[in-house]
């Protein structure tokens, strides 16, 4: 739901825009830190320190990361900002596999800012919808299959939308793709 609905419905939620996280952290850079413009870029969720200007100032990029981290949690709309050297930290488990899905050690960020429930973290505009947060609503899902021979239905199981491919190819009776990495839906292919 949009924020402004969920708070008509006594949720509490907001808008956590791009640019206001970058101006966050670098306020705080500045402040906490003594390293003016420390942010390279906010690119949803992951925030980008610039970090010759960190060894510059004769820290060590990890330790600012994390000092950084600690005062944007604070931060209204933020319900969590992780260092991505420390996603092992992450206590829910279900929430530290979610961050952790969304890591690529090449492209990942320095700081990963979880927004608080029913929270959109977007860009300033006007925004009716989004998707991308790691918590389970915004997570889930659903697959339709439906054809010749595919019985009506409901499971309740967690399925992947890796499953989808595997499943279709198993269904036409043909090897999956080579880079498939779900399993074949037997709900789907029971007939």
């Amino acid at each position: 739901e949009m924020p402004e609905y969920a708070t008509e419905l006594g949720i509490p939620a907001g808008r956590l825009y791009s640019e206001d996280i970058e101006a966050s952290a670098n306020r705080i850079g500045d402040e906490q830190l003594g390293i003016e413009g420390v942010v390279r870029f906010f690119y949803r969720p992951y925030l980008y320190l610039d970090h010759d200007r960190i060894i510059a100032a004769g820290m060590d990029v990890e330790e600012a990361s994390a000092r950084m981290a600690s005062v944007l949690e604070r931060e209204p709309g933020v319900h969590a900002a992780v260092t991505t050297s420390r996603l092992a930290s992450v206590t829910d488990r279900d929430m530290a596999r979610r961050i952790r899905n969304n890591y690529h050690p090449q492209r990942a960020g320095d700081i990963y800012v979880v927004q608080r429930p029913y929270w959109f973290n977007f860009e300033k505009g006007p925004v009716a919808a989004m998707h991308g947060s790691p918590w389970k609503y915004d997570t889930h899902v659903p697959l339709v299959f439906a054809g010749p021979g595919i019985a009506a239905q409901r499971v309740h199981r967690p399925v992947q939308p890796a499953d989808v491919a595997p499943t279709i190819a198993a269904f036409l009776g043909m090897s999956p793709p080579a880079s498939a990495q779900g399993t074949a839906l037997g709900e789907v292919l029971e007939r």
